[in-house]
């Protein structure tokens, strides 16, 4: 038989938690920094915006 609705009863661990600093759910608990924003890697922010570049 195939592997259906009992595999989805495993499904318990949290990978990702909310980030103190970008507020998103993107935390990782394992590797202990934000995906979304970088904390906990870099001291900047990680996202770039179209809004700090001015075009000539």
């Amino acid at each position: 038989m195939v592997k259906g609705t009992p595999s989805a009863g495993k499904r318990q661990k949290r990978s990702h938690i909310k980030c103190r600093r970008c507020g998103c759910h993107s935390f990782s608990l394992h590797a202990k920094y934000c995906v979304a924003c970088g904390f906990g890697k870099s001291r900047r922010m990680r996202k770039a915006y179209g809004w700090g570049k001015k075009k000539a």
